[in-house]
């Protein structure tokens, strides 16, 4: 886990709890029970890592998990459960939590990821279609780049 930042304005657990739709007093069970880190009684302000670990566990909790539920999808996580739920998804048949790709982070990666998939599925069609869309966009260019060298000639 990386260290934590220091926020301009940090949230108070409470306003978080009330934003989320989850009861000020699960807080302190969570917390009881292992489940948060830090107790939100005690903590005025949240820094970054403990807002993550309250919307992570808080999220889950007002979607109906319950302990047994918890234990279960929290198993394979390690403590602090600071995790952005925006970058996580549990994976049911493998009964574990994935990171989604982030697709800015290596574009190429997803793409070949993405047309292994294709290949493997038989999508003819698909892989007929991203041909045609490349080829396309290769003629664009290479037009794009005449026109900028007659431009530089004239």
């Amino acid at each position: 886990m990386e260290p934590t930042q220091r926020l301009l304005f940090p949230a108070n657990p409470r306003a978080v709890c009330e934003q989320m739709g989850l009861n000020w007093w699960a807080t302190f069970k969570l917390h009881e029970d292992g489940w948060l880190s830090f107790s939100p009684a005690n903590t005025p302000r949240l820094d970054e890592a403990q807002e993550a670990e309250l919307r992570f566990i808080g999220s889950l909790v007002t979607a109906g998990c319950d302990r047994g539920m918890l234990a279960i999808l929290l198993n394979g996580l390690s403590k602090p459960y600071a995790y952005d739920a925006a970058r996580l998804y549990y994976d049911w048949s493998a009964r574990h939590w994935r990171m989604l790709p982030d697709p800015h982070a290596h574009p190429e990666a997803v793409f070949t990821d993405w047309l292994e998939r294709l290949v493997a599925d038989g999508e003819v069609s698909s892989l007929t279609g991203i041909l045609e869309l490349g080829q396309d966009a290769l003629s664009r260019v290479h037009v794009g780049a005449s026109q900028a060298e007659f431009g530089r000639q004239a």
